[in-house]
């Protein structure tokens, strides 16, 4: 996998953590967001998870039934190929409301960004305590996700002919 050039040297431990995690991918993932105690915040423990956002571009069309088919169907890739001493707290993300997620592009929140509301504002698909499934209305509050960063981009480039 080929993270972000700016991961390894920012987050060296983190790094060698996710390089030999065997960290698999869905093909609907464009982007790797890294949170919490082992990403910019720092802090961690030895015992402490790996905290992920996976951001997944879902098909304008896609049915509510296709959509939870698919946000579960990334999830299990990810999970199934898990190989790390460490937990990992996955959330698979979508754009619910047409912002792009730029949000997820900044380290540090800044209000001036979210033009739309900053609580429940994007999709969430997530395991918490015995649930599994999209979270709504929960009062997910995006500045709790800072620090942040993206650690992997799919490449968006055509491929030579």
């Amino acid at each position: 996998m080929n993270f972000e050039p700016s991961f390894a040297s920012s987050l060296p431990t983190t790094h060698a953590l996710l390089t030999a995690s065997n960290l698999t991918l869905h093909p609907a993932v464009s982007r790797v967001v890294l949170h919490g105690s082992r990403g910019l915040a720092g802090g961690y423990r030895s015992n402490s998870d790996i905290d992920l956002s996976l951001l997944v571009d879902i098909p304008p069309d896609a049915s509510p039934s296709d959509r939870e088919r698919l946000l579960r169907e990334v999830w299990d890739v990810t999970c199934a190929h898990w190989q790390a001493p460490v937990e990992l707290d996955l959330a698979v993300v979508f754009d619910a409301r047409g912002c792009g997620l730029t949000c997820f592009e900044r380290a540090r929140w800044d209000e001036a960004v979210c033009t739309i509301g900053s609580v429940d504002c994007f999709g969430l698909y997530k395991l918490h305590k015995g649930f599994m499934g999209l979270v709504t209305n929960a009062g997910v509050a995006v500045r709790r996700m800072y620090p942040c960063l993206t650690i992997w981009r799919r490449d968006r480039r055509l491929p030579d002919l």
